[in-house]
């Protein structure tokens, strides 16, 4: 093997472990979502990735991004809040005002 060739081997594999990565991200934001929107008796419409940075968490290195969750308090009206993840763990929710229907 040449070296350009074991170069482009390793490339190859840190895309393929990046890509591996952002899905499990992805795969935890909705679960993360799904739980959320149970608990506050939201409709999930939609979770989709923002913007992913890579960054430290105290001193664990990781990727960090933020997912817009659509959802519904009232079955009519749509909402769109934040939900921010470093690597699989859940960092914060933020929700903009909605109509509370029980009210």
């Amino acid at each position: 093997m040449m070296l350009f060739d074991v170069l482009l081997l390793l490339l190859i594999a840190l895309l393929g472990w990046i890509f591996w990565q952002h899905r499990q991200q992805s795969e935890s934001a909705y679960r993360h979502a799904i739980r959320y929107c149970k608990q506050q008796r939201l409709q999930l419409l939609d979770v989709r990735r923002d913007h992913t940075r890579w960054s430290f968490k105290g001193r664990q290195p990781g990727w960090r991004a933020t997912f817009k969750m659509g959802f519904s308090s009232d079955g009519e009206t749509r909402y769109e809040g934040d939900l921010e993840l470093h690597n699989q763990q859940l960092i914060g929710v933020q929700l903009p005002p909605f109509r509370d229907p029980n009210l």
